[in-house]
C-alpha cells in the first residue's frame, strides 16, 4: 500500500516567522532570554515577557523556549555530552523524539538548532502520533547511524500512552531486524523519566540532557547527512566558550 505523503511539522507561516527578515529579531530575543535566565528569572515568565515585548507569535515563543537555555544549563549539558560512542556500548534512545525529529527534517519542514547544539522540532503532537510515509526512512537512518558507531545494543524507550505507540514499536523492530542491529524496545508510561536516569542517551529533550548521566549528539550527525535540511539557527555569543569552558 502506498502511503499518502504527509509533511510532519509543516506550518505554512514558518517561512515568514523564521525567514531571513525575522532572524535578527529572534536572535536579539534569544540574547534577552538568556540574559534573564542567567539572573534567575523563571523560564516561562521570561518567554512571556520577551514575547510580549517584541509581539512574537506563539510559535516563535515555543521555538525560543526550545532553543534557549541559561549559561549554567548549557554548561551542565556540555559537560555531560560524550565526544564518542565507545564500541560495544548500549545506547538509550528517546524513540518518539528521534523519529519525529527525523520525520520532520525528511518532510522538508523546519527544525531548530539550540544553544546547546542539539536539534529539536516544532511538530507538537501532544500525545497523538501516526505513522507517515517518512517514518521507516527516519527509523532506518537512526539505525544505520548507530551501526556506524559499532554500538553493542540500542534500547528504544517508547511512551506507551501515545497513540500508535504499538505500531511505532513494530516498525522499529522490523527495521532493526532488517539491518541486523541488536535492540530492545521498552514500552513505558513516561520515557522521559526513565531516560533521565540513563547513560549514553540519545535525545533532544532539554530536561533529559540536563539530568541524564551522559548523552551523545547523534542528531548532529543525522542532520548533517541530509541534503539541504531546513535548519533555523540564531546568532548568539557562546558564553561557555568565552569563559574557556
Amino acid at each position: 500500500m502506498v502511503m499518502k505523503h504527509t509533511r510532519r511539522g509543516w506550518f505554512e507561516e514558518d517561512p515568514v516567522l523564521f525567514g531571513k527578515d525575522a532572524l535578527p529579531l529572534l536572535s536579539a530575543c534569544a540574547e534577552d532570554i538568556r540574559y534573564l535566565l542567567d539572573r534567575g528569572y523563571p523560564f516561562r515568565t521570561v518567554i512571556t515577557f520577551v514575547g510580549n515585548r517584541h509581539r512574537l507569535t506563539e510559535r516563535q515563543r515555543t521555538a525560543l523556549m526550545r532553543m534557549c537555555a541559561s549559561e549554567e544549563t548549557i554548561r551542565i549539558r556540555k559537560e555531560k555530552q560524550l565526544a564518542v560512542l565507545e564500541e560495544g556500548c548500549t545506547v538509550h534512545i528517546d524513540a518518539f523524539n528521534a523519529v519525529i525529529l527525523m520525520e520532520t527534517a525528511l518532510s522538508g519542514s523546519m527544525i531548530l538548532k539550540g544553544m546547546d547544539g542539539c536539534y529539536r522540532d516544532l511538530s507538537g503532537l501532544a500525545g497523538t502520533y501516526a505513522i507517515i510515509d517518512t517514518t521507516d526512512e527516519a527509523i532506518d537512518r537512526v539505525i544505520r547511524k548507530l551501526q556506524e558507531h559499532h554500538i553493542g545494543k540500542a534500547v528504544f524507550w517508547i511512551d506507551a500512552p501515545v497513540s500508535n505507540s504499538g505500531r511505532l514499536k513494530c516498525h522499529i523492530a522490523d527495521m532493526a531486524e532488517k539491518r541486523g542491529l541488536p535492540i530492545d524496545i521498552q514500552m513505558v508510561h513516561d520515557a522521559d523519566a526513565v531516560l533521565k536516569e540513563k547513560d549514553h542517551v540519545i535525545s533532544g529533550d532539554g530536561e533529559i540532557l540536563t539530568e541524564c548521566t551522559n548523552w551523545f549528539n547523534l542528531y548532529d550527525e543525522l542532520i548533517k547527512d541530509l541534503d539541504d535540511p531546513w535548519v533555523t539557527e540564531l546568532e548568539w555569543k557562546d558564553a561557555c566558550s568565552e569563559r574557556g569552558q
